[in-house]
């Protein structure tokens, strides 16, 4: 999926623009700029999945590298210094890489903690869970 499906592309050319000089990379802001944070938890992980351009379900150091480009063609790589600052930043669990299920929604987001995501889909699980066990005691008694 194009990011242009997904953000305005007067507000990624506004971000590439912001960020087009070498060493000023500052991902809150970009992401501020692009309207990431304006997206629903559903279409950061479509943008997600678009930057993760090996489909591992992690963006790694080198997929990083070129997370600008994800946006637009025309985006500029990270350079080594500005890659090391976001992945720091963005990765909560140490491994070195950025998931989506890391403690915020891939912070892309930076707004929603994934906590609030994974009890909300745990609550439909098991509901759905509950209402087919029900439904089969139902089937059963009745049939």
């Amino acid at each position: 999926m194009a990011m242009k499906n997904l953000l305005k592309e007067d507000d990624i050319k506004k971000a590439l623009d912001q960020f087009k000089a070498v060493d000023s990379f500052d991902h809150k802001k970009f992401f501020d700029v692009v309207g990431l944070k304006a997206l629903s938890a559903e279409n950061v992980k479509l943008v997600f999945k678009a930057l993760d351009v090996d489909a591992s379900g992690f963006i790694e150091e080198e997929e990083l590298k070129f997370v600008l480009k994800g946006f637009s063609a025309d985006g500029r790589d990270l350079t080594d210094n500005e890659t090391k600052a976001f992945l720091t930043a963005a990765d909560k669990d140490g491994d070195g890489k950025i998931g989506i299920d890391g403690e915020r929604t891939s912070a892309l987001k930076g707004a929603v903690p994934l906590k609030m995501i994974k009890y909300c889909a745990l609550f439909f699980f098991f509901k759905e869970n509950k209402l087919s066990r029900i439904t089969k005691k139902y089937d059963l008694i009745h049939n």
